[in-house]
């Protein structure tokens, strides 16, 4: 089953990323996990879409949890902080 996964994209998983970059000053990423049924989870990014909050595309596609009829799906972004 770990095959059904997106791989981590990032270079060198050992070596930590700084909360905030010179390019993007005051902001941090946030990550938001829904995890439910396949029609929750696609309801609730629907719901997230219809909100103005994130695009249907910025989700990751919905992965198989350890548990049988459950899925997950993940956004992730930079907000700014004040």
């Amino acid at each position: 089953m770990t095959e059904d996964f997106i791989p981590d994209q990032t270079p060198d998983p050992g070596t930590p990323h700084p909360a905030n970059t010179p390019s993007e000053p005051n902001r941090v990423p946030l990550k938001i996990l829904v995890i439910s049924s396949p029609k929750v989870v696609n309801s609730t990014i629907h719901t997230f879409y219809r909100l103005g909050y994130a695009e249907v595309s910025e989700w990751s596609k919905p992965q198989p949890t350890q548990n049988p009829g459950e899925v997950m799906s993940v956004l992730s972004r930079r907000i700014r902080i004040d």
